[in-house]
């Protein structure tokens, strides 16, 4: 699910636990999405859906505005407008109730996470440690996992950079899948 980048502390911070989207919007209350801030594409969270709500934009209540992070209707009815253009009183918006399940504080860029299956690279690291022994993957890989396992994304991307992490990422991805562990 797309956010902008500007309600991410807002989110992590617990502020905002709903996101308000024009129109009839698909969601399903249970579900685990992952949620992408924009313009960087890096997901920051994967949340569970707890509720999908329809409403007409003149249902719009002070409690929506709060749970969505916002003092009142009228500053939600602002930021929507600025989203969307002029909304009008019997415009539908469908109202996405969410909770955090896990951060990500270092974030990680969507493309990853396409390319990983949607495997978070922690994940992916910790599978290959349990199963390097089936593995044949080199030096600088085994290095990388390493890295991401104990001290995490950010950190190996630090120290290898992104290029090589994601090419890492991609090797024993696809080793893990092809060994038939994942």
């Amino acid at each position: 699910m797309l956010i902008d980048g500007s309600y991410k502390s807002r989110i992590l911070r617990g502020d905002k636990v709903t996101t308000v989207r024009y129109g009839d919007y698909e969601a399903k209350p249970g579900s685990e999405v992952y949620l992408v801030v924009t313009p960087s594409d890096t997901a920051i969270a994967r949340v569970r859906i707890t509720r999908v709500e329809k409403k007409k934009v003149q249902e719009l209540t002070n409690e929506d505005a709060k749970l969505d992070g916002f003092s009142d209707v009228g500053e939600l009815l602002r930021e929507l407008t600025k989203i969307y253009g002029e909304l009008y009183g019997d415009d539908e918006v469908t109202i996405i109730g969410f909770e955090v399940i896990k951060r990500f504080d270092d974030g990680i860029p969507l493309k990853w996470l396409k390319g990983l299956n949607y495997r978070e690279p922690a994940e992916i690291a910790r599978l290959y440690l349990e199963n390097q022994g089936k593995l044949n993957l080199n030096r600088e890989t085994d290095f990388i996992m390493r890295r991401i396992y104990n001290e995490g994304l950010a950190r190996a991307v630090r120290t290898f950079g992104p290029k090589k992490v994601q090419d890492a990422l991609l090797k024993t991805y696809h080793a893990l899948y092809a060994s038939g562990i994942i």
